[in-house]
């Protein structure tokens, strides 16, 4: 017998025991390493994922964000070279009317979003006219940077500040632009940007709590900051001794000024927060996005403790096994085998890094499972065990299992997406990573089940931002495009597009810009992009564009380059304005003042001479504008062009302040011989005694495409119902009404069950017409002084007041509207299609919760309405203080 056969035959049980119970120990340490390797390595690859995921969404939000930042900038200085062009047409027909220039500039504020002040200096820089009526300052700005860069640069607009705030006055951003006569600059046009404004565009942003928005100049001086979240700081406007920028900001733009991410704590709030920048196109200013890492990587620290409780649960299972493999090996053999193949087993689930773990066999039935994936479908463990897969699996049947099982080979390993059924009936989106094993010659498939769902809609709502984006810049009122080193068009939205006449394939990268102009234009065109290409920029360049058909289009060009790492020019950044209308109003406006001795004889501008108020005479262009046969108005009251008796009223006392040897302009509405109304700037001056006359232009047009715009900015485009703007700010009216009334308000965020799958079953047009019908209803179902507005997706907000008594819990509201939901659309193509709606209702008032407080409330109750399943009403009620109030009429 060899020796080492001898010594093991002269051990003693004891002796056997006590080997294999230290050999079972070391082994037990191994697989607590492993276990500890295998968990910090899922635990790193899940963190990088959250970080990416973070950045992707900070980075989308500050793109969006500077967009829209930038483009009302433009929007504000667009206004500015409208107020200029109409100033100097005001002091060539009214010099010396130092009333009409205050009005036009009140005017004119109203029409600029987020300006509170309006402000026009003389050609020192003294200031001398203000918007809203108030006494013109004394002082004197002309020593402010960004006054001289106006002056000096009277064809560019200078951006300055931040201001500090003043009494009865918040911080502001100025926006300046030099106001010209054909003797040079008469002086400077002011328009101050209120900082709170920013912080309320920035507060309409859907973002997490410790979510924050902020602005700062070029130098990184703050101009506004909005914190979103219940227990995030009101905003203030700068300075507020604001805090130096965090090192790790200044160390990102020393290594890319444009755009990028870091990491770092706030000294104000103290929250570390994931941020991104990007400058703002076109101005010196940089805009900053940041979500709280806390909140943000909270899922991540529940995955990670579940994880490590799985480990520790495996590691503990895998020691009791050892330990039931010990006792089994000192009573049978048999035993001892059959608890190695259980042991191998557990092994190979360990090998599986999933949140839910589970085991099929070889006919596609469920073996063994891990709690997490039980927790994923809604049922008990139990249930599960010995159902196949298709009971829970919506995208295969038994057959089609069966044939992927029958193909399969030991050791083989897939990925794959699918759809599983939850127990309350809801799909989730499911990412399989599957490994086929034969183990004791039976056929096992291992699988690991990761819930999908929320990163699938996160990129949903991604694509679907992006697409709204780029619907922004095909379909904004200007001409944006690029143009390469040789002047062809590499880039262009479909506005300018529609200008040159011209699809995609005919203009993409094979025309240049100026083949679209004639002669005189293409060589004024070539020399400033001569200069372009030397200096980087291009401002206010006029030409005439030749389209394929119709008649030449007068733009206004801007443009600068860009750069590679070199300086060698790469591209152009273009934006043409379309200006016919202000060319057209100049060259009629030069016309009609070297015409002026023909001028009463023309058919253009209306005119019409009084005596007291019946005509004694007019033009054909009165006849023409008001829609009258010649001879028919001869002789007439004017009433007979009034809208009702205030008009009659208002021309009567602005005659008598012409008795007193002014001169009047007054924009009035006046009515049409077809009933409609007309919106007329009106002119006059007394003649003699009892005798005026009166010049008026038609700016019914311009009126009209006013109150459109307004209702953009605040409507959503596909229902027409208010945006999440619109509905903050009637929110905050509704809640202080319901607080001085002692009524309620509801405030119900409904969410459509089965919009998704209509959506992908039947396409975008099919979605977008459910979307509009849904709206057509919630609006019909609604009192006039209530509100319904689409937040984003499928997701609508109601805002339903004055509840009282049985009313007050908003529920027989609630559900007659599900029901109106519930009914079918048809569709174009003849089908019809439902779907149902949970809904989350927060009554108010609710403490102290304002307007955004209150639809974080009601979203939160939509999320467990829908935990519950579809078409389920979840009511979070007021605070008992409030509620007794409330009870009380008080």
């Amino acid at each position: 017998m060899p020796p080492d056969v001898e010594a093991v035959a002269r051990r003693t049980p004891l002796q056997r025991r006590r080997r294999l119970a230290r050999g079972m120990l070391a082994a037990a340490a191994l697989a607590g390493l492993l276990l500890i390797g295998l968990v910090a390595q899922v635990l790193s690859a899940s963190r990088e994922a959250y970080d990416r995921r973070a950045r992707a969404t900070v980075t989308a939000v500050v793109t969006i964000a500077q967009r829209v930042v930038g483009e009302q900038l433009a929007r504000v200085d667009a206004s500015l070279q409208a107020t200029e062009a109409e100033l100097a047409l005001l002091r060539r027909t009214w010099p010396g009317d130092e009333g009409a220039v205050t009005a036009m500039l009140d005017r004119q504020r109203r029409t600029m979003p987020g300006v509170d002040a309006l402000l026009l200096t003389d050609a020192s820089g003294q200031v001398r006219w203000t918007s809203g009526g108030r006494a013109a300052p004394t002082g004197s700005i002309a020593g402010e940077a960004w006054y001289r860069a106006a002056h000096d640069r009277p064809a560019a607009a200078a951006l300055g500040g931040p201001l500090p705030p003043t009494d009865g006055s918040p911080g502001a951003l100025v926006l300046a632009r030099a106001a010209q006569d054909i003797h040079g600059v008469t002086g400077v046009l002011v328009a101050r940007l209120a900082a709170t404004h920013f912080e309320r565009v920035f507060a309409g942003f859907d973002m997490d709590a410790q979510a924050a928005i902020s602005l700062r100049t070029g130098d990184l001086h703050l101009v506004a900051r909005h914190t979103h979240g219940a227990d995030a700081e009101p905003a203030v406007a700068p300075p507020r001794d604001e805090p130096a920028p965090a090192p790790p900001l200044r160390a990102a733009l020393a290594a890319d000024p444009r755009a990028g991410v870091f990491v770092a704590r706030h000294p104000v709030d103290g929250i570390e927060r994931t941020t991104a920048y990007r400058r703002v196109e076109g101005w010196p200013l940089l805009m900053m996005a940041g979500v709280g890492n806390e909140r943000f990587f909270a899922p991540w620290r529940d995955q990670a403790w579940q994880t490590v409780g799985l480990a520790v649960g495996a590691w503990l299972l895998f020691v009791a096994a050892l330990a039931a493999a010990y006792r089994a090996w000192v009573r049978e053999a048999q035993r001892s085998r059959e608890l190695a193949d259980q042991t191998r087993h557990t092994q190979a689930l360990l090998r599986v890094a999933a949140d839910g773990i589970h085991i099929v066999d070889g006919q596609g039935r469920l073996v063994a499972l891990s709690d997490s994936f039980a927790a994923m479908l809604g049922e008990a463990p139990q249930a599960l065990l010995g159902r196949h897969v298709s009971s829970w699996d919506m995208n295969q049947d038994e057959s089609r299992i069966a044939a992927w099982l029958a193909q399969v080979q030991p050791g083989d390993r897939q990925r794959v997406e699918v759809q599983h059924r939850h127990a309350d009936g809801h799909a989730i989106d499911v990412e399989l990573q599957l490994s086929v094993a034969d183990i004791g010659g039976e056929r096992l498939v291992f699988a690991s089940a990761r819930d999908i769902t929320e990163r699938k809609r996160l990129q949903a709502e991604i694509d679907a931002s992006s697409q709204r984006i780029r619907d922004l810049y095909d379909q904004a009122p200007c001409g944006y495009h690029s143009l390469d080193a040789e002047g062809r068009l590499v880039e262009a939205n479909a506005t300018l597009l529609d200008w040159l006449g011209r699809p995609a394939a005919e203009v993409i990268g094979r025309a240049r810009l100026a083949d679209f102009l004639d002669a005189a234009d293409r060589e004024r065109f070539e020399q400033a992009f001569a200069r372009l290409r030397a200096d980087g920029r291009i401002d206010g360049l006029e030409l005439s564009l030749q389209p394929r058909t119709g008649p030449p289009r007068e733009v206004s060009l801007s443009t600068s380059a860009v750069r590679d790492a070199d300086g060698r020019f790469l591209r152009s950044r273009s934006v043409a304005l379309d200006i016919s209308a202000q060319v057209r109003a100049w060259r009629e406006a030069q016309r009609l003042m070297h015409e002026q001795a023909a001028m009463l004889d023309n058919d253009l501008v209306p005119m019409i001479k009084l005596c007291e108020d019946r005509l004694l005479w007019k033009n054909r262009a009165l006849d023409r504008l008001f829609g009258y046969a010649p001879g028919e108005l001869d002789g007439q009251p004017l009433r007979r062009l009034h809208l009702d008796d205030a008009g009659d009223e208002r021309i009567r006392r602005v005659a008598a302040q012409l008795r007193g040897g002014q001169h009047h302009r007054t924009l009035l509405p006046m009515r049409h011989a077809d009933g409609r109304t007309l919106w007329i700037d009106l002119s006059g001056v007394l003649l003699a005694p009892g005798l005026t006359f009166w010049m008026m232009v038609d700016v019914t047009p311009m009126k009209e495409a006013q109150a459109r715009i307004e209702h953009l900015a605040f409507h959503d485009v596909l229902t027409g119902l208010p945006n999440r703007l619109l509905l903050t700010d009637r929110l905050r009216q509704s809640l202080q009404a319901a607080r001085r009334t002692g009524t309620r308000l509801a405030v119900c965020y409904l969410d459509l069950d089965g919009f998704k799958q209509v959506n992908d079953a039947k396409g975008h047009d099919a979605g977008d017409t459910l979307l509009a019908t849904i709206g057509e209803r919630l609006q019909a179902a609604l009192r006039g002084n209530d509100t319904a507005a689409r937040v984003g997706g499928d997701e609508f907000v109601l805002v339903l007041t004055l509840l009282e008594g049985a009313d007050a819990s908003a529920q027989p509201v609630v559900q007659r509207i599900a029901a109106r939901i519930r009914q079918p659309v048809r569709l174009a193509d003849g089908s019809e299609v439902a779907v149902d709606t949970s809904v989350g209702v927060c009554l108010a008032p609710h403490g102290d919760a304002g307007p955004a407080q209150l639809i974080t409330l009601a979203d939160q109750a939509l999320l467990r309405a829908k935990r519950r399943g579809k078409g389920q009403v979840e009511v979070v009620a007021p605070l008992p203080a409030e509620a007794a109030a409330a009870g009380t009429g008080r």
